[in-house]
């Protein structure tokens, strides 16, 4: 059991917990050309927030990872058997709510850990920051996190070197050849 990751603890562990820090994963359910799973974007947003929380739990911080959130917005993709989209006004309210139940329980500052391009938080977080000023609210795109050149010959956002790699690494048994792609 990790400490840091909500889902696998339960209320005994919880209950007189303190948290500073919580994160949010955010994903999105959709294909990823023909070698990856639909739930590529969930995947790597599941691992990056563990893996982050993990370093930072080992460092002294009060860090808690929420549930991965695993619809995105995918309005771009309708034509695609099973994209599965949630609207921006949707994504909102699911925001909204979670920012309620953390700013109510003390808990101020809430990273949004993106994993979906089609996904975008900026005005989300400027609204409810005028609504909750005692919350700090930011979102990271993890995949925006590094100079993908220094490691991939093509600089592809979705379904590419880099995203074909992490899986492989994370997931590898749910990878198909990309000669099959």
């Amino acid at each position: 059991m990790r400490p840091y990751i909500l889902a696998e603890n339960n209320w005994k562990t919880i209950k007189d917990a303190s948290f500073e820090v919580a994160i949010l994963p955010w994903g999105a359910c959709e294909a990823h050309n023909y070698h990856l799973p639909y739930g590529t974007d969930i995947i790597e947003a599941d691992h990056v927030a563990a893996e982050s929380a993990r370093i930072a739990w080992e460092r002294g911080a009060k860090v808690i990872v929420l549930p991965t959130i695993p619809f995105g917005v995918n309005t771009g993709q309708a034509d695609v058997l099973l994209d599965m989209n949630m609207n921006p006004s949707t994504q909102m309210a699911i925001l909204r709510d979670v920012v309620e139940v953390l700013n109510r329980q003390g808990i101020y500052k809430l990273v949004i850990l993106n994993s979906h391009g089609g996904n975008d938080f900026k005005t989300m977080i400027r609204e409810l920051g005028l609504k909750y000023p005692d919350m700090f609210l930011c979102s990271c795109n993890w995949y925006q996190a590094l100079d993908q050149s220094k490691y991939f010959e093509n600089k592809d956002d979705h379904a590419g070197e880099m995203e074909t790699s992490v899986i492989l690494h994370l997931a590898p048994q749910l990878v198909r050849p990309i000669i099959e792609a």
